[in-house]
């Protein structure tokens, strides 16, 4: 897990990602994937992740995390 600046995840976010985890007994960490498909050749994924891999890129909030793999991150980073 690397923690960076490039990606970020705001106070509010996070407290709803938190409050979302806990209705449905899960870990309160958020995922970002991107996935081949859609009308731009590519379809953005948001979902809550049981595990945070050795590899994905990490941002803290209030009671959550959001992860992304380093693929997806250099998709959505443009």
């Amino acid at each position: 897990m690397v923690e960076t600046d490039v990606i970020s995840l705001t106070d509010n976010a996070a407290r709803r990602v938190a409050e979302i985890a806990v209705k449905l007994g899960k870990a309160p960490i958020l995922r970002l994937s991107v996935e081949g498909g859609g009308c731009s050749g590519f379809q953005y994924r948001f979902g809550l992740a049981d595990t945070v891999e050795a590899d994905d890129v990490r941002a803290e909030g209030e009671g959550a995390s959001l992860v992304v793999d380093p693929v997806s991150l250099d998709l959505v980073r443009g």
